[in-house]
């Protein structure tokens, strides 16, 4: 009875783990490119039960009855990279990718955080959010004020007063003539890519990084998050359920504890 308080224990941890991602999804469903999370879920190792010293039936050897499975523990986290719907804007620096790749962006740490980032640590992020605007001096920068890398990984500056388009190659002309040229990039391996904060990816020591030539960018449109509000709120409902039939086991094994105390000392005395 003690083994099913701790089965019973470990699917709520499970579960409040499970509506944790997805209220943060569903909290992020506006969010510019937002990518939805999911996480698993495993079993513990299956292990012998035995029944020993069991004096109801004759002879007290050791028997096997076969096997318990102890609870669920969480399991591996996972990013849903499926491309998001794009939203029309007619902005000049709003840029989508269509495709695999990112944007490069020189990140400045604003505070220290968790991510063991200290105040104005600059670090090269990559994401797919495109809500980009121009300085007054023509540097183009996030909505954060973090600015935007070229190919070669420098920082992009235009002429503020031209009027200015975006190819589909990142290409920025103004005049006629190409003034900068927008990185695209790409990672082997997404899952070398820690996320960071909303929409923001930094690579770990093992990411290999790529150029995205297959990426297209779309001027004055937006990609949005593929994140469906009517699949996160049904996920969240059977999140619930699961979770009350954990507590309701629980409750189950604490009242039948009860009685058998209850019991137990009654026939004692």
């Amino acid at each position: 009875m003690v083994k099913g308080l701790y089965t019973a224990w470990t699917a709520m941890i499970n579960e409040q783990h499970r509506m944790d991602v997805a209220t943060n999804n569903l909290a992020n469903a506006n969010t510019t490119a937002y990518k939805k999370e999911g996480s698993s879920q495993q079993t513990f190792r299956e292990q012998l039960a035995l029944k020993i010293k069991d004096t109801s039936e004759p002879g007290t050897y050791p028997r096997r009855e076969g096997y318990i499975v102890p609870g669920v523990r969480i399991g591996e986290e996972y990013t849903d990279w499926t491309e998001g719907p794009m939203k029309n804007t007619d902005n000049t620096w709003d840029l989508a990718i269509s495709g695999k790749g990112f944007f490069a962006i020189d990140y400045t740490s604003k505070t220290d955080n968790v991510a063991d980032h200290i105040r104005g640590q600059r670090t090269t992020m990559y994401t797919r959010d495109g809500n980009l605007t121009l300085t007054a001096a023509g540097e183009l920068v996030t909505q954060d004020g973090d600015f935007v890398l070229d190919t070669e990984d420098q920082h992009i500056v235009v002429d503020p007063t031209k009027d200015a388009q975006v190819n589909t190659h990142g290409e920025i002309i103004q005049d006629g003539e190409v003034v900068a040229t927008i990185g695209r990039f790409d990672f082997e391996d997404y899952d070398t890519l820690a996320k960071y904060g909303e929409n923001l990816y930094e690579p770990t020591v093992e990411a290999v990084r790529t150029t995205a030539p297959n990426a297209v960018i779309v001027q004055g449109f937006l990609e949005q998050s593929n994140v469906s509000v009517v699949d996160e709120m049904v996920n969240i409902i059977n999140i619930q359920r699961h979770y009350e039939a954990a507590a309701t086991l629980i409750q189950t094994a604490d009242d039948t504890l009860g009685k058998a105390v209850e019991q137990i000392g009654r026939i004692g005395g």
